[in-house]
């Protein structure tokens, strides 16, 4: 299994973190420092997570060489070039950034076509604000109509082993060379209660959630799962899961349960 994944032209490791969660306080200052302390290279957050961006600016700015940071805005009520434009510039301040690594797209406004807001995101790329593009929570269709303005490094949906109606995004992705990023990629906790899972994880001296974020990783080589952490502990256990090779009688019979 590949250690690393592409985002353009940028290399990062195979689980990343997610931010959702990060607030002011000293549990989510260390779970930032640890992570990129334990080799951590790509970090989402979005502009709708609180104060997610200003903390991971105050607490990891100047960036080490070689970490990416991703982050989201706009969504689906309001996808204005103002508004778009707006998010962009206050996550570099808050993000203390002068580019922004991976800008996705939160959620395409239905009421817009895509390709405009493409658009208006090819001026922020020109203007050197942002370098790359993504999308979240979107269709095939979305991904091909955005491409058609320019190019998308990355897509984020919702995806794990017991939520996989993205499916057709995954093969389009993997087809097309494009990193699918699963966000909820432990579900919301009701892997941890799979029995079967369970069984699993003792039969490699793992934990659930171990097996879970393996089972992404082996599911498709463009997958990047950022499971969110305010646990040093847990973030260490997190990342341990890329060494856990699952046999393809197991993963199969997880596939299929």
């Amino acid at each position: 299994m590949e250690e690393t994944i592409k985002l353009g032209d940028l290399t990062v490791k195979r689980i990343g973190l997610g931010t959702n969660r990060i607030s002011d306080n000293d549990e989510s200052r260390t779970v930032l420092k640890k992570a990129v302390e334990l080799g951590v290279n790509f970090i989402d957050t979005a502009h709708r997570y609180g104060r997610s961006e200003e903390i991971i600016g105050q607490t990891l700015a100047p960036y080490p060489e070689g970490v990416i940071i991703a982050t989201k805005g706009g969504w689906g009520e309001d996808n204005s070039p103002g508004t778009l434009g707006a998010n962009i510039d206050q996550s570099l301040r808050l993000l203390n950034l002068e580019t922004i690594d991976l800008w996705q797209l939160h959620r395409a406004d239905p009421n817009t076509p895509i390709e405009e807001t493409m658009k208006f995101l090819k001026t922020q790329q020109d203007a050197g604000k942002i370098q790359h593009v993504g999308l979240s929570e979107v269709s095939v269709e979305q991904i091909e109509k955005a491409r058609s303005v320019l190019p998308i490094v990355s897509v984020q949906n919702h995806y794990n082993l017991e939520t996989r109606q993205h499916d057709d995004v995954l093969a389009y992705c993997e087809k097309e060379g494009i990193a699918f990023i699963p966000f909820f990629p432990l579900g919301h906790g009701s892997l941890v209660a799979d029995s079967k899972l369970n069984k699993m994880a003792d039969k490699y001296d793992a934990t659930p959630t171990q097996i879970g974020l393996a089972w992404l990783l082996k599911r498709s080589p463009v997958m990047l799962p950022i499971p969110g952490t305010l646990s040093a502990e847990h973030l260490a256990s997190n990342l341990a899961a890329a060494e856990i090779q699952l046999s393809n009688e197991d993963y199969q019979a997880l596939t299929e349960a």
